[in-house]
């Protein structure tokens, strides 16, 4: 019987790293997490550690960047790594049910 491998997204360190880094040092934000906004490296690069691809990270700026990083209800965001967190989870969850449906739809093709 053979093990099951996990599927990661690779990302390739060295060219995510070299296109940040040089925004990054002029930065005064720590990218400690407190920080509203975030530099959009801090969130690149704390992504790329969760082992996500970089498409994830903008799509993650650009929908908090559009609700001007506040909550639903018009309070301000207190901390921007609590949102990525959630913001990862909930694109491991839906991936994983693609895959579910997707293994559905090959082993029963009638349904």
């Amino acid at each position: 019987m053979q093990k099951r491998r996990v599927k990661r997204r690779i990302v390739h360190q060295h060219e995510l790293i070299t296109a940040i880094d040089d925004n990054l040092a002029d930065s005064t934000n720590q990218g400690m997490g407190h920080q509203i906004p975030p530099h959009i490296g801090h969130v690149a690069i704390y992504f790329s550690q969760q082992s996500m691809a970089l498409p994830d990270a903008q799509s993650f700026f650009q929908h908090h960047e559009k609700m001007e990083w506040k909550t639903v209800t018009g309070k301000p965001q207190k901390n921007w790594k609590v949102l990525a967190k959630d913001w990862i989870f909930n694109a491991i969850q839906q991936t994983k049910l693609l895959e579910r449906q997707e293994a559905k739809c090959i082993a029963f093709p009638d349904t």
